[in-house]
């Protein structure tokens, strides 16, 4: 792999830096923002979303030491269930560093609780939602389960939190109405959030030092950032980047960059709201030129990664830059401290110009929801407070869900956090602060995962030779169209 990149590189240096096509239709643009305010006024989930963006501000200004919050202490029961002998199943999705650190959690749950088994099921992202979709099938899910942002494509499966809420099982007191408001819809409490993120570029300073560039700037663009990631693998001899967020930045986070209110979906998940495909070819572009020139992984070396956040080319010191999560910082740096390759810091995610919007914003990360068959809602509710309560657990979770949404136990690891994870939680802060994240929804309707394989796949075929990135664009586009027509 390195000589072919090298090759590459070498073909690269005689190379100017393509800029990414500009410039938005007038015309989309105010229908864009026509729509924007019809859905504004027919979807509480926008509304939702917004007022959660708000909260999560406020929540993050107050944990750097901003207005001092009323914190209420959590008294946990002396015993659950009666006393009497359960068994209940817990599964959740992620990396080595986060199953490591539920199961701690878990098992201090079973020692304060010794009448309580939990049986437990990490798993890697893709795998746990085809072991959902069995379990779903066969009407035998597990009792307490995470959900991302697709939380509503289970509504018919999940039991409504509101009584524990209300009878105080699930204590909400250091909780803003707005992070519950994240996972709550038509009057019920479908989830209770593990934490928020936010879209972020995670770069690894030592190989910035080493390349003789500046760190990134908040405001950075799309065209610095190819320029960056080219020089840093002239330099480096690895990929200046090792993983972009292909479909997001082709839709949800490139496609409210162009302003005016504009966005991938409708706010009411019925559809897309773009009418053309032109606004994906200018990211399109950018990956195929970034893969001819060997400083992009191709679909075959990304494949070899593994997929978890410890696994990233970034966290192995085969890359310079990767596009992530902010609720993933902490594995991939963990792991790159580990491998010795390095220290990883966060930036902005690019824009299209330096005055432009972001296309970020804040949002519910992962969360916990309860099986609506379980035999024992009430021990899995007391497990959900328990998670999200404790000071003791999550000391050891440490975040790496995202931004906890309790304010005393933000206060308690403000205490204790490193600098990394301070910078985190700023981060979500300084993203949900941002006039434009209030224009970008956050919807992820059933079809976005179909949507999602076509675009790698549009993607594959650019860089294959097999069509072009206008002709991605629009198979792009009328896939997508396709899909919310479908029965």
């Amino acid at each position: 792999m390195k000589a072919r990149k090298a090759m590459a590189l070498m073909m690269a240096s005689a190379m100017a830096v393509s800029m990414m096509a500009c410039g938005s239709d007038g015309g989309t643009a105010t229908k864009a923002a026509d729509e924007t305010t019809k859905a504004a006024e027919t979807s509480k989930g926008s509304d939702e979303s917004t007022k959660a963006a708000e909260e999560s501000t406020k929540a993050a200004d107050e944990t750097k030491g901003g207005e001092e919050e009323d914190i209420k202490e959590v008294v946990f029961p002396d015993q659950v269930n009666d006393g009497k002998d359960c068994t209940i199943r817990f599964a959740w999705w992620g990396g080595q560093t986060r199953h490591e650190r539920t199961q701690q959690v878990v098992d201090m749950f079973m020692e304060k609780y010794p009448n309580v088994t939990i049986t437990t099921e990490p798993s890697d992202f893709d795998g746990y939602f085809q072991k959902m979709a069995t379990l779903v099938g066969g009407g035998d899910v597990w009792d307490v389960f995470q959900l991302g942002n697709n939380w509503a494509e289970y509504k018919d499966i999940i039991l409504d939190l509101t009584p524990y809420i209300e009878d105080g099982t699930i204590n909400t007191e250091n909780i803003s109405d707005g992070f519950l408001a994240t996972t709550y819809d038509m009057g019920k409490q479908m989830e209770i959030s593990l934490g928020t993120n936010a879209h972020v570029m995670i770069y690894n300073a030592d190989m910035f030092a080493e390349a003789g560039l500046d760190e990134p700037a908040e405001n950075w663009t799309w065209e610095e950032f190819e320029e960056y990631a080219e020089k840093l693998a002239e330099i480096t001899g690895e990929y200046g980047c090792g993983g972009l967020a292909e479909f997001e930045g082709v839709s949800i986070v490139g496609v409210p960059q162009y302003g005016n209110g504009l966005n991938f979906f409708k706010a009411d998940s019925s559809g897309l709201m773009i009418d053309k495909p032109d606004y994906m070819v200018p990211f399109i572009e950018m990956i195929q030129r970034m893969t001819e020139k060997g400083i992009y992984p191709d679909r075959g070396a990304q494949n070899e990664t593994g997929g978890s956040p410890e696994q990233s080319f970034v966290a192995t010191g085969e890359a310079a830059m990767t596009w992530a999560l902010s609720n993933q910082v902490i594995a991939m740096a963990k792991a790159a401290e580990e491998n010795g390759v390095g220290t990883l810091k966060i930036a902005t995610v690019p824009r299209r110009s330096s005055d432009g919007p972001a296309g970020c914003a804040v949002k519910s990360g992962q969360g916990l929801s309860i099986y609506s068959e379980t035999k024992y809602p009430d021990v899995c509710a007391e497990f959900i407070n328990y998670f999200i309560n404790s000071i003791e657990a999550n000391r050891i979770l440490a975040g790496e869900r995202g931004v906890p949404i309790s304010a005393a136990v933000r206060e308690d690891l403000n205490t204790t956090m490193s600098v990394l994870e301070k910078s985190i939680y700023e981060y979500v802060g300084m993203v949900g602060a941002w006039e434009d994240s209030k224009d970008v929804f956050l919807n992820e309707p059933s079809q976005q995962n179909a949507i999602k394989d076509e675009v790698k796949n549009q993607l594959d075929k650019v860089n294959a030779g097999e069509v072009t990135a206008e002709e991605a664009a629009k198979n792009i586009f009328d896939f997508a169209n396709a899909a919310f027509t479908r029965e």
